[in-house]
C-alpha cells in the first residue's frame, strides 16, 4: 500500500542560520529581594541564549552617604557584588545605564551623580552609551543619565547622544532590524524624542526599556515599546509576589529574532527550571541503578524489597512523592506508616501538601492539629516497607511520632506469625535509626486475619524492652469505627504524653 501521509505536519523547520536569540534581564533594585537575580543567572545559562542585555539599575546606588569616600567605598561593593553574579553566565553580558548604576544629580547636589558616572566609566569605559551588531541587526544602548547630572534644564537624553544614535542608525540603516535600549521611559514623552522617532520611522525597530518594574507594552507610530519587570528588584503597588494583573514579575524577556522581525516571550523565573525538577523516584533504587543492582523485585539480602505496580496505584510514583514532600514540604510532627490501612487512612491520592485543598475526611481534629506524613501503602508487606524506609522516605524529617501498622499482607499470604514479628521488628528498627528521637507507637493487625491473636501476643512481648516503641492494640475500637477510634485515640495520647 502505498500513501503521501506522513507522521509530522507540513510547517517549514525553524531553521534559519540568521535567527538568534537573546535574553533581557530587568532591574533588581529599589530594595532588593535577595535570590531571584541569582536565579535569573542560573535560568540564562539553562536558556543559552547568544547573549544577555539589561535595561539598566543593578546596583542600589550611592544615594544619600554623606561624603565621597563614603559614596565610592558603597558602590564599588555594589559593582563587585553584581560583577560576582555576572560572571556566572556563559554567554556576553550588555550593560546599560539606569538611574541607580549612574545616580540622578540635582543642582547644588552632584556628589552620587558624579562618583557614580566616574565608577562607571573606570570599569566599562568613557562611553556611556555605544552600539554593536550582531547577525546584520543593529543595537543601541542609550544613557537615560547623561543629561540628568545637575543641569538645568534636565534633558535625559542629551542632544549629543541624539546626535550620535542619528549618526549610528544613518550608518547602519541597511540593518535588517534595529534594537533600542534605554532605561527611563518618561524619554518617551519629550519633543526630542517624537523628533527621532520621525527621522527612524522609516526603519524596523523595537525600544525596550525598565524603571517601572512591571511589563508593558506600547506601540508607537506603529513599532512596539516594552517596559520589562524585575529580576528581584522591588514590587510596586504593595505587590508581595508575582502578580500579572499588574504586569509585576521576576523574569526574563526572551528575544527570538526571525527573518520578520522579533518574538517575544516574558519567561517567569518561577516557572524556569533545570532538567531535574525532581528525581525518579529515588538515586538510589529504581531507575537510577548502578549496573549491578539485582532485579528490581528480588529481595536483594532477604530482607527488602520493592513493591509493584500492580495494584491499582503507581506505587514507585508515591514513594517518589513521598520522597519529595515529606523532608521540605511536609516537615511532619507525626508519620504514619505501613500498609492499606495507612494509606486510606490518609486519603489514596493526597500527599500532605497543605498548600493545596484536603479531601473532607481530612478535615479532622487530627489532620489540623498536625502535619502528618502518610507512608501507607495499599498492599505492601514487612519487606515493602522496610525497602521505602532504606530508600530515604524518612530522611530529613524529625518527628516526634510514627504511627506503624504493617505485617496483616504477610499473614494473608501464608507466612508465620514467627516471621512476621521479625519482619515487623526489623522495620521498628529501621524507622529508629531514621529518627532516632521519634517514639514508634506499633498498631498489631487491625483487622482480623490467620494468626493475628498469636502476633499480637509475640509482638507486645518482644516490644516491652524498647523504650523508644509502644504496643498499642486498637483493633476493637477500629472495628467498631474505623479511623475515627484511631484519631481519637491518637490525639488523648499525644496530650498525656
Amino acid at each position: 500500500m502505498t500513501s503521501s501521509a506522513l507522521p509530522y505536519t507540513d510547517k517549514p523547520l525553524l531553521d534559519n542560520p540568521l535567527d538568534f536569540h537573546f535574553a533581557i534581564v530587568s532591574d533588581r533594585t529599589g530594595g532588593e529581594r535577595k535570590g531571584p537575580f541569582a536565579e535569573a543567572m542560573k535560568a540564562l545559562n539553562r536558556l543559552r541564549p547568544e547573549f544577555a542585555i539589561t535595561v539598566g539599575d543593578l546596583i542600589e546606588g550611592g544615594y544619600g552617604c554623606p561624603n565621597e569616600e563614603a559614596t565610592e567605598k558603597r558602590l564599588q561593593a555594589q559593582w563587585d557584588e553584581l560583577e560576582a553574579l555576572i560572571s556566572t553566565l556563559d554567554m556576553r553580558f550588555y550593560y546599560v545605564v539606569g538611574n541607580h548604576d549612574i545616580n540622578l544629580g540635582w543642582p547644588g547636589n552632584r556628589l552620587a551623580h558624579d562618583v557614580s558616572k566616574r565608577i562607571w566609566q573606570q570599569r566599562f569605559g568613557k562611553r556611556t552609551y555605544y552600539n554593536f551588531l550582531h547577525k546584520e541587526c543593529h543595537f543601541i544602548c542609550l544613557d537615560s543619565m547623561d543629561g540628568r547630572d545637575g543641569r538645568l534644564p534636565v534633558q535625559g537624553i542629551t542632544d549629543e547622544q541624539y546626535a550620535w544614535a542619528r549618526q549610528v542608525i544613518g550608518d547602519h540603516q541597511n540593518a535588517r532590524w534595529t534594537f533600542i535600549f534605554m532605561h527611563m521611559p518618561i524619554d518617551w514623552t519629550s519633543d526630542k524624542w517624537l523628533a527621532f522617532e520621525r527621522d527612524i520611522n522609516s526603519l524596523n525597530y523595537t525600544v525596550f526599556c525598565g524603571d517601572w518594574h512591571n511589563h508593558v507594552k506600547a506601540v508607537r507610530h506603529g513599532k512596539n515599546y516594552y517596559m520589562v519587570g524585575t529580576a528581584g528588584g522591588c514590587f510596586d503597588r504593595g505587590v508581595i509576589r508575582d502578580d500579572l494583573r499588574y504586569g509585576i514579575m521576576d523574569s526574563i524577556t526572551w528575544v527570538t529574532v526571525t527573518a520578520d522581525g522579533p518574538v517575544i516571550a516574558n519567561l517567569q523565573l518561577s516557572g524556569i527550571f533545570g532538567d531535574e525538577i525532581q528525581r525518579c523516584a529515588t538515586t538510589k533504587g529504581w531507575i537510577e541503578t548502578p549496573l549491578d543492582y539485582p532485579d528490581h523485585f528480588t529481595i536483594a539480602d532477604g530482607l527488602d524489597a520493592e513493591g509493584g505496580d500492580d495494584r491499582g496505584y503507581d506505587w514507585h510514583f508515591r514513594h517518589a512523592m513521598i520522597l519529595r514532600n515529606g523532608d521540605f514540604v511536609i516537615k511532619p510532627d507525626i508519620v504514619i506508616a505501613g500498609d492499606g490501612i495507612i494509606h486510606r487512612w490518609g486519603s489514596l491520592n493526597w500527599y500532605g501538601d497543605r498548600s493545596y485543598p484536603r479531601p473532607p475526611e481530612l478535615d479532622t481534629p487530627f489532620f489540623n492539629q498536625h502535619r502528618v506524613l502518610n507512608m501507607g501503602f495499599i498492599g505492601d508487606r514487612n519487606e515493602n516497607l522496610l525497602w521505602r524506609i532504606r530508600h530515604g522516605e524518612l530522611e530529613g524529617t524529625f518527628p516526634h511520632t510514627i504511627v506503624l501498622h504493617i505485617g496483616s499482607e504477610n499473614l494473608l499470604a501464608g507466612e508465620s506469625p514467627d516471621s512476621v514479628v521479625e519482619g515487623i521488628l526489623r522495620n521498628v528498627r529501621a524507622l529508629h535509626a531514621a529518627c532516632s528521637d521519634a517514639m514508634v507507637v506499633v498498631l498489631p493487625p487491625l483487622t482480623p486475619v490467620p494468626h493475628d491473636k498469636t502476633v499480637k501476643a509475640l509482638l507486645k512481648q518482644a516490644l516491652a524492652a524498647d523504650t523508644k516503641a509502644e504496643y498499642f492494640d486498637l483493633s476493637l475500637p477500629y472495628q467498631q469505627d474505623g479511623v475515627k477510634a484511631l484519631e481519637e485515640s491518637f490525639l488523648e495520647r499525644l496530650k498525656t504524653n
